[in-house]
């Protein structure tokens, strides 16, 4: 069988209308370009999940209709066009002859080396002879990762070079929008210990696990609300967008280990500044590579120095006088037991004075501490508070750090000028912590900033939020979702959202 193709041209205005008259008159399929693509008037139409495109065709759009050969004619559809008030001219015709289009596409998809021993093989190809090649069984599908993208290479890249370190041998890791679940199935491949991929698109979830099937890994690929552990990982991997990685940058940065390495991709090298100043709380990210004008951003969470081994001038002037006690062994005439119930008397006195003056400090710092040790540490720790602020005046100080939330979920829709945002955050911490500040900036198609908002908890916790009036402080590990309308540009087209507290500049990102 032979189909016939029209191509028409259409202004922005008419595509979608044009279209749909096409496809009641018989068309089998709708096919928009951009007119002027591959020129400098070339004007790319993208969204980032969670937006909708304020456009869907360009400002002339080339238009194509497929149609059986047996069809209406060509200039029964031109004038059926004209005569509804749609400004066409007479299209393009060509014909397409009957092809083995199974065979077709799968010839547009060879083998592609990705690195010095990483091979992306589709299952109709034979493996590269190449002895040491690690070749990964990944078909052409509908979730993102086939390994010929730049931002997919990079990603691989990195994966490659870290195992040649020898550094990647079982190491855990986390694919955060797994897609196609490339990464996590390059990483197994390596030698990676346990890995989980994420993914809010359930159709990506299905083809991941499909794709670890077929390369005989074991990796657990999920949606994040099936992941309600948030365990975390030596290694995390994000090749998504730049907006999402910014929204998703507590949550991701949440879910590493100390000491350990984040990867992240899907950058153009004009926003890599932007993402790299977003991760600036928490650690310094630095471009590890770039191809195409897309680069991949590396970085490792180091461990600060606990404030429990700084040495303070008060602690050594305690261990001076303790030292000089000690040596007097006629002070005052004592006998030695009287001399060691003083020291001891004085010493215990001294401790006590510190945890008092520092009670809320060493808490904070304790609730940070990773799980396994917090939970013993900070049992004992309020045992022994207990029973200073039996004793002395105690005076509890809630948390005002910005690195005590995690944003689990941040959506703004935006259509004519209104805005509706979805948020969920938690605080992770044991201890009470105030309620943040919100920054919520706006940007256009461009990424240039347009507008930025402050909301402040009266303004973006629920009405009638039972905890804003008692205080302003969330409870231990409390967790609460949002709702609220708020006006936005026309123009925007992007955003991103962090916490932060207004009044406490000191404590901000």
């Amino acid at each position: 069988m032979t189909y016939r193709e029209l191509v028409f041209l259409v202004s922005e205005a008419e595509a979608d209308a044009v279209g749909d008259a096409l496809m009641d008159m018989g068309a089998l399929s709708i096919t928009v370009n951009d007119a002027a693509a591959d020129t400098e008037d070339e004007k790319p139409l993208y969204g980032e999940p969670g937006l909708v495109p304020e456009k869907n065709a360009w400002e002339e759009s080339e238009l194509i209709a497929l149609f059986n050969e047996q069809g209406l004619s060509t200039e029964y559809i031109t004038q059926s066009l004209q005569d509804s008030g749609f400004k066409v001219q007479a299209p393009l015709e060509r014909y397409v002859a009957e092809q083995d289009w199974v065979r077709l596409t799968q010839s547009q998809f060879d083998p592609i080396q990705v690195g010095q021993r990483l091979w992306v093989v589709p299952s109709w190809h034979e493996s590269p002879p190449q002895a040491d090649a690690v070749c990964l069984a990944v078909d052409p599908g509908l979730a993102f990762g086939t390994g010929s993208h730049p931002t997919t290479k990079l990603c691989m890249q990195w994966l490659e070079s870290f195992a040649d370190a020898g550094q990647l041998r079982d190491k855990t890791l986390l694919d955060y929008g797994c897609g196609s679940g490339i990464l996590a199935i390059a990483a197994k491949k390596l030698g990676c210990g346990p890995a989980l991929g994420v993914d809010i698109d359930e159709q990506a979830v299905i083809s991941a696990k499909d794709n670890a099937l077929r390369n005989e890994v074991v990796i657990d690929f999920h949606l994040p609300e099936s992941d309600p552990i948030h365990e975390r990982y030596d290694i995390v991997v994000a090749n998504i967008l730049a907006n999402p990685l910014q929204v998703l940058a507590p949550a991701l940065v949440q879910r590493m280990v100390i000491g350990g390495h984040i990867v992240l991709s899907g950058i153009l090298a004009r926003q890599a500044d932007d993402v790299i100043k977003t991760y600036s709380p928490w650690l310094e990210l630095s471009i590890w590579g770039e191809e195409d004008g897309w680069v991949c951003l590396t970085g490792q969470l180091k461990q600060a120095v606990a404030e429990s081994q700084k040495k303070t001038p008060e602690s050594s002037a305690g261990d001076i006088q303790a030292q000089d006690l000690r040596s007097e062994r006629g002070w005052l005439a004592c006998p030695p037991w009287l001399a060691i119930v003083l020291i001891s008397t004085l010493s215990l006195v001294f401790v006590v004075q510190v945890l008092f003056l520092a009670r809320n400090t060493i808490y904070h710092q304790l609730a940070k501490l990773p799980e396994p040790s917090q939970k013993t540490f900070l049992s004992t720790f309020a045992q022994v508070d207990s029973w200073i602020c039996q004793v002395l005046p105690c005076q509890n100080i809630p948390l005002a750090d910005f690195s005590a939330w995690a944003i689990e979920y941040a959506q703004l829709d935006m259509a004519r000028g209104q805005g509706q945002l979805k948020l969920q955050i938690r605080n992770k911490l044991a201890v009470p912590v105030q309620w943040p500040d919100l920054e919520l900036v706006l940007s256009n198609a461009e990424n240039q900033d347009l507008e930025t908002i402050y909301l402040k908890p009266s303004q973006w916790l629920p009405p009638g939020y039972p905890l804003l009036e008692s205080g302003r402080f969330a409870s231990p590990r409390e967790e609460v979702a949002s709702d609220l309308s708020l006006p936005v540009p026309r123009e925007a087209a992007g955003y991103r959202i962090r916490v932060l507290y207004l009044e406490n500049p000191a404590s901000q990102p």
